[in-house]
């Protein structure tokens, strides 16, 4: 929609560009403009300019620049439709949108206000004696209260309406909640919760706003892992767990996992630079949200053979990307005499974060992985085999554009 100049003026004038700036980069005074390290591409000298008086930002290394609008659509990867709604709403200002907008704008905000009401009761729940039982499970799976809190962690009960009661008491319609992902229709004309006897992970994007919820059973139930469906907030192809806690790590990559629990694993180990894609393929809208805050990824999946089918598929879709891809698969580990598959929840629970962090360091490029996974396809002591693994390997690197 077309805003009018003058609330585009006014939201201008009410998000100062370097207060806006500040809460993304560190920014010091020299002279009359601010400097700090550019958002938009990796360096160790700032070069990334504020002017307070022009109101607006340049970086002398990779060129971007603009007013405070623009770096909310760079830094937040908004249109520019939602960017003028961030800085509106940062400055408590209200959106003049047409009716038809006003009405869809409402809707979304309800359901996250709902999605945030929803998270805060699975969090009160894990604290009151009712959640004892998923604080057993979080206890055996070595994650403590401190990590449970930064991610938000909650949860549901081995109930039926639970939920459904608490939030149709706040005011939020059996509508809303279905909408919301958050109940179910049992097609009689009632409805329950869908997340139930569960440990609750909310989804939380760049914005801070949760926008679904992902979760694991306690019992030997299926489905093991459950998560929200696609909702009017909620794009499983646009969002990546742990996102809104990665974006602040100094590290200079990013890690891909498998699964949250990887990511619920690794950020307390101090790898916070930990996301997943919540059991899809990296898709193209998330690679785009990746860009904005690194261009080196490190695949870490399972060492099993669906991992490994994961892996390649990423390589794939981030082959001519401008990210500088590795591979990282944790080694299988031996228990009684056999090798058994070993994930990074495991990896760093018996072998801890030093033993992760020289894994990583040593982790394979993408070109090297492939190789190996041919490799391990043939028996190389064999002449024949030794040509067949020759004539494969000889394609594979013939598919590479780098004469």
């Amino acid at each position: 929609m077309a805003f009018p100049q003058r609330f585009l003026d006014e939201v201008a004038s009410r998000s100062d560009i370097v207060d806006v700036v500040s809460s993304y980069v560190t920014l010091t005074k020299k002279g009359g403009n601010y400097f700090g390290l550019c958002p938009f591409h990796n360096e160790k000298t700032g070069s990334f300019s504020v002017s307070a008086d022009k109101q607006i930002y340049h970086c002398f290394g990779c060129k971007h620049g603009g007013g405070v609008i623009n770096f909310i659509m760079e830094e937040e990867n908004l249109p520019f439709p939602d960017a003028v709604r961030f800085l509106a709403k940062r400055a408590g200002l209200e959106v003049p949108e047409e009716e038809g907008d006003r009405e869809a704008g409402r809707r979304r905000q309800r359901l996250l206000d709902l999605n945030r009401d929803a998270a805060r009761f699975y969090y009160r729940l894990l604290q009151q004696p009712e959640g004892r039982a998923v604080q057993a499970y979080l206890d055996r799976r070595q994650i403590r209260k401190a990590t449970a809190v930064n991610f938000g962690m909650g949860a549901s009960l081995d109930a039926w309406d639970v939920l459904l009661n608490e939030m149709t008491a706040k005011g939020y319609s059996k509508a809303e909640l279905l909408s919301a992902g958050l109940i179910v229709d049992n097609r009689k004309g009632g409805f329950y919760d869908k997340f139930r006897n569960r440990l609750m992970l909310p989804v939380i994007d760049t914005r801070g706003d949760v926008v679904a919820f992902g979760s694991r059973v306690l019992d030997k139930s299926e489905p093991k892992y459950m998560n929200t469906t696609e909702t009017i907030v909620y794009s499983k192809r646009r969002n990546l767990y742990g996102i809104n806690l990665a974006k602040k790590t100094k590290r200079s990559n990013f890690i891909l996992c498998e699964g949250n629990i990887d990511v619920i694993t690794l950020h307390p180990a101090g790898f916070d630079n930990a996301v997943a894609s919540m059991g899809t393929a990296l898709t193209t809208e998330q690679t785009r949200l990746l860009s904005r805050y690194t261009k080196e990824l490190v695949l870490c999946y399972d060492n099993d053979a669906a991992g490994q089918m994961a892996t390649q598929k990423n390589i794939e879709h981030l082959k001519d990307s401008e990210f500088t891809v590795r591979t990282l698969q944790p080694p299988r580990r031996l228990a009684d005499g056999e090798y058994i598959k070993q994930d990074v929840d495991d990896f760093i629970k018996f072998q801890g974060p030093a033993a992760f962090e020289a894994m990583l360091s040593g982790s394979a490029n993408q070109m090297d992985y492939r190789m190996d996974a041919v490799s391990a396809k043939y028996d190389l002591s064999d002449p024949e085999q030794k040509i067949a693994y020759g004539g494969e390997v000889s394609q594979l690197i013939a598919s590479l554009s780098n004469a």
